[in-house]
């Protein structure tokens, strides 16, 4: 199992942050999830796509944090996206039936179009 890593991958323009979660995600490191998120949150900072994919392990306290960074994106009228969920991670946003809250795409190409298209109007962040 690797070790817990929250990383600010890339700046893409138009505010579009995208951000990488590796290793295991339990209660302590879901304290750090949601510690960075605020950081984001401070800087302005409200359309971050999240990489899944490096997951080994999330506990329900680290969905609540990716859940709570959520809710304050879209207070401040953003949106997380989640791409490339790793098999335990999407097995556990399964089990939690979380598809119909949270914003999905598969890859970071497909994670920008959907954002573009929620800040055009085009799509609503639950559809």
């Amino acid at each position: 199992m690797k070790d817990f890593k929250i990383t600010r991958v890339e700046d893409i323009k138009d505010g579009i942050v995208v951000v990488a979660v590796d290793g295991q995600v339990g209660i302590e490191e879901a304290a750090q999830v949601s510690k960075f998120f605020e950081q984001m949150e401070n800087e302005g900072v409200v359309w971050v796509i999240v990489s899944l994919k490096g997951v080994d392990f999330i506990s329900t306290a680290g969905v609540g944090a990716l859940l709570y960074a959520v809710g304050g994106a879209r207070k401040r009228g953003g949106e997380i996206v989640f791409i490339e969920f790793s098999p335990k991670t999407k097995a556990v946003f399964e089990f939690l039936d979380l598809h119909d809250f949270i914003v999905t795409a598969s890859d970071k190409e497909a994670g920008l179009h959907v954002v573009k298209e929620i800040q055009s109007g085009a799509r609503k962040p639950n559809d």
